[in-house]
Protein backbone atom coordinates (compact mmCIF):
# COMPACT_ATOMS: atom_id res chain seq x y z
CA UNK A 1 0.00 0.00 0.00
CA UNK A 2 2.81 2.23 0.78
CA UNK A 3 4.36 1.86 -2.83
CA UNK A 4 0.76 2.91 -4.37
CA UNK A 5 0.61 6.17 -2.53
CA UNK A 6 3.29 7.27 -4.43
CA UNK A 7 1.99 5.97 -8.21
CA UNK A 8 -1.49 7.55 -7.19
CA UNK A 9 -0.42 11.20 -5.96
CA UNK A 10 1.76 11.46 -9.44
CA UNK A 11 -1.65 10.38 -11.48
CA UNK A 12 -3.19 12.90 -9.58
CA UNK A 13 -0.99 15.77 -10.14
CA UNK A 14 -2.18 18.85 -11.87
CA UNK A 15 -1.52 18.63 -15.55
CA UNK A 16 1.57 21.28 -16.34
CA UNK A 17 1.33 20.83 -20.11
CA UNK A 18 -1.45 23.52 -21.27
CA UNK A 19 0.69 26.58 -22.30
CA UNK A 20 -2.26 28.40 -22.08
CA UNK A 21 -2.73 28.97 -18.51
CA UNK A 22 0.39 30.52 -17.66
CA UNK A 23 0.20 32.54 -20.36
CA UNK A 24 -1.27 36.78 -20.31
CA UNK A 25 -4.85 36.84 -21.78
CA UNK A 26 -3.25 39.58 -24.20
CA UNK A 27 -0.58 36.77 -25.74
CA UNK A 28 -3.53 34.31 -26.14
CA UNK A 29 -6.18 36.61 -27.64
CA UNK A 30 -3.69 38.26 -30.31
CA UNK A 31 -2.52 35.07 -31.31
CA UNK A 32 -4.78 33.61 -34.93
CA UNK A 33 -8.50 34.13 -35.01
CA UNK A 34 -11.55 33.54 -32.72
CA UNK A 35 -15.03 32.97 -32.90
CA UNK A 36 -17.99 33.64 -30.56
CA UNK A 37 -18.54 29.78 -29.04
CA UNK A 38 -21.21 31.06 -26.98
CA UNK A 39 -22.74 33.87 -25.98
CA UNK A 40 -25.61 34.37 -23.36
CA UNK A 41 -27.11 37.38 -22.20
CA UNK A 42 -29.68 36.95 -18.74
CA UNK A 43 -29.76 33.09 -19.43
CA UNK A 44 -30.52 33.20 -23.15
CA UNK A 45 -28.47 31.38 -25.86
CA UNK A 46 -28.06 34.09 -28.40
CA UNK A 47 -25.08 32.44 -30.02
CA UNK A 48 -26.21 32.05 -32.75
CA UNK A 49 -26.32 35.70 -33.59
CA UNK A 50 -22.59 35.27 -34.07
CA UNK A 51 -22.36 32.78 -36.74
CA UNK A 52 -19.97 33.84 -39.43
CA UNK A 53 -17.84 36.16 -37.71
CA UNK A 54 -14.16 35.77 -37.29
CA UNK A 55 -12.51 38.16 -34.67
CA UNK A 56 -9.46 39.05 -35.20
CA UNK A 57 -7.22 41.08 -31.88
CA UNK A 58 -3.80 42.74 -32.80
CA UNK A 59 -0.63 43.79 -30.41
CA UNK A 60 -1.42 47.33 -30.99
CA UNK A 61 -4.62 47.26 -29.44
CA UNK A 62 -6.91 47.22 -32.80
CA UNK A 63 -9.15 44.94 -33.57
CA UNK A 64 -11.90 43.86 -36.42
CA UNK A 65 -15.03 41.33 -36.82
CA UNK A 66 -15.32 39.58 -40.30
CA UNK A 67 -18.24 38.14 -41.62
CA UNK A 68 -19.17 37.38 -45.22
CA UNK A 69 -16.40 40.24 -46.17
CA UNK A 70 -18.05 42.62 -43.99
CA UNK A 71 -15.45 43.90 -41.72
CA UNK A 72 -16.05 46.16 -38.81
CA UNK A 73 -12.93 47.93 -36.78
CA UNK A 74 -12.26 48.73 -33.15
CA UNK A 75 -10.16 47.89 -30.41
CA UNK A 76 -9.80 46.36 -27.43
CA UNK A 77 -7.85 46.04 -24.21
CA UNK A 78 -6.95 44.66 -21.28
CA UNK A 79 -6.89 46.37 -17.96
CA UNK A 80 -6.82 45.10 -14.02
CA UNK A 81 -10.27 45.96 -11.99
CA UNK A 82 -10.62 45.54 -8.17
CA UNK A 83 -8.02 42.83 -8.90
CA UNK A 84 -10.05 40.97 -12.01
CA UNK A 85 -8.64 41.04 -15.35
CA UNK A 86 -10.98 42.42 -17.95
CA UNK A 87 -11.42 42.45 -21.29
CA UNK A 88 -12.51 45.87 -23.05
CA UNK A 89 -14.17 45.97 -26.51
CA UNK A 90 -15.06 49.06 -28.59
CA UNK A 91 -16.28 49.30 -32.06
CA UNK A 92 -15.47 52.52 -34.05
CA UNK A 93 -17.25 53.98 -36.65
CA UNK A 94 -21.30 54.21 -38.06
CA UNK A 95 -23.34 51.37 -39.05
CA UNK A 96 -21.86 48.54 -36.35
CA UNK A 97 -24.16 45.48 -36.67
CA UNK A 98 -26.31 45.42 -33.12
CA UNK A 99 -25.25 41.68 -32.45
CA UNK A 100 -21.65 43.57 -32.14
CA UNK A 101 -22.78 46.51 -30.15
CA UNK A 102 -24.02 43.76 -27.59
CA UNK A 103 -20.70 42.69 -27.15
CA UNK A 104 -19.04 45.82 -26.44
CA UNK A 105 -18.53 45.52 -23.12
CA UNK A 106 -16.28 45.47 -20.17
CA UNK A 107 -16.05 41.90 -19.73
CA UNK A 108 -14.21 39.71 -16.66
CA UNK A 109 -12.17 37.53 -17.30
CA UNK A 110 -13.44 33.74 -15.76
CA UNK A 111 -10.43 31.43 -17.22
CA UNK A 112 -8.17 31.68 -20.46
CA UNK A 113 -6.45 28.51 -21.90
CA UNK A 114 -4.52 28.90 -25.51
CA UNK A 115 -7.52 27.91 -27.47
CA UNK A 116 -10.52 29.42 -24.96
CA UNK A 117 -11.34 32.55 -23.67
CA UNK A 118 -14.54 32.84 -21.30
CA UNK A 119 -15.71 36.24 -20.15
CA UNK A 120 -18.39 37.22 -17.67
CA UNK A 121 -20.62 40.78 -17.02
CA UNK A 122 -23.01 41.98 -14.84
CA UNK A 123 -23.74 45.44 -15.50
CA UNK A 124 -26.62 47.57 -16.84
CA UNK A 125 -27.85 45.85 -19.82
CA UNK A 126 -27.56 42.37 -17.54
CA UNK A 127 -26.18 39.66 -16.83
CA UNK A 128 -23.63 37.92 -20.24
CA UNK A 129 -21.31 35.40 -21.03
CA UNK A 130 -19.20 35.38 -23.48
CA UNK A 131 -16.91 32.39 -24.64
CA UNK A 132 -14.23 33.12 -27.66
CA UNK A 133 -12.63 29.63 -29.08
CA UNK A 134 -9.62 30.14 -31.28
CA UNK A 135 -9.91 28.39 -34.71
Amino acid sequence: MLLAFPVFMTACSKSSDDPGTNESLTSIITQGTWVVHLYKIDGKDETGNYAGYVFTFNTNGSMGAEKAGNNTAGTWSEAVDSGKTKLIFTWMGGGIPSELLKIEEDWVLKSKSSTLVELTNTGSSGSGELHLHKQ
